[in-house]
């Protein structure tokens, strides 16, 4: 199990006072479920993905691992070596594997018959499939996402937010999606923490009660409208965080 308990992070400044970047962030990760953290740009969310995966240290506070697992941190741009084909990519950096557990996971992210492609720089869904592919592959407590679908084309991006959902309800695999965007977020859920910024701080909490299993459908659910209104109206509430950096 993966907890944070008061994790703040400050920066000294060159004229010597202090900012606070992060402050007093705590979360309980369940096991096997996705949360989220909702928060404006420039709030310090690729900063807090980056202290939970040990790539970052905190000024002060605990991250507890009680079993000392591995957390695997996907970034924004997925990471893909063109010149490698699919199968290598996901390989890449493992000592040893079990070839009939590989071909499972290509088959789950949906890559089964692209063993031997290459992957292009523009392919944005692809590249993603890959770098989820090989998280997979470590066999992580905790897989972070952190705002990877932005830049994807809009159907790109609901065909991953649907294999993320279901990978995660049929493989028990955490997750944690730091995001800017409302709809992506209720949708791929089951907790939500909303962020405000200056400093980056939890100032409000949301249980997502969708069905388990979402479907195409699960955007138009009277459910789901409800949930993003409320979230919506919790940003409003704080008038430091600029609504224009928070999309739906």
């Amino acid at each position: 199990m993966i907890k944070l308990a008061n994790i703040c992070k400050e920066y000294e400044a060159e004229l010597g006072y202090k900012k606070i970047l992060l402050k007093n962030i705590s979360i309980d990760f369940k096991p096997g479920k996705v949360n989220s953290i909702i928060a404006p740009v420039n709030t310090g969310k690729t900063l807090l993905a980056k202290i939970i995966a040990g790539l970052e240290s905190a000024s002060s506070g605990d991250i507890i691992n009680s079993e000392n697992e591995k957390i695997i941190f996907i970034p924004s741009k997925p990471n893909s070596i063109p010149w490698f084909n699919v199968k290598e990519n996901i390989i890449l950096g493992l000592s040893n594997y079990e070839p009939a557990e590989i071909h499972n996971i290509i088959n789950l992210v949906e890559l089964d018959g692209y063993e031997n492609h290459q992957p292009k720089e523009n392919s944005l869904g692809f590249r993603f499939r890959i770098s989820l592919a090989r998280s997979m592959a470590h066999k992580p407590v905790l897989i972070i996402l952190d705002n990877p679908f932005n830049d994807m084309d809009s159907l790109t991006k609901k065909e991953i937010l649907l294999l993320v959902r279901k990978i995660n309800v049929s493989e028990k695999i955490s997750f944690l999606f730091l995001t800017d965007n409302i709809s992506d977020a209720v949708f791929l859920s089951d907790k939500i923490y909303l962020m405000k910024k200056n400093p980056g701080e939890i100032i409000n909490e949301i249980d997502v009660t969708l069905k388990k299993y979402r479907t195409e459908s699960t955007f138009k659910s009277k459910k789901y409208i409800e949930i993003t209104s409320t979230i919506l109206n919790e940003f409003k509430k704080h008038k430091s965080n600029k609504l224009e950096n928070i999309f739906v």
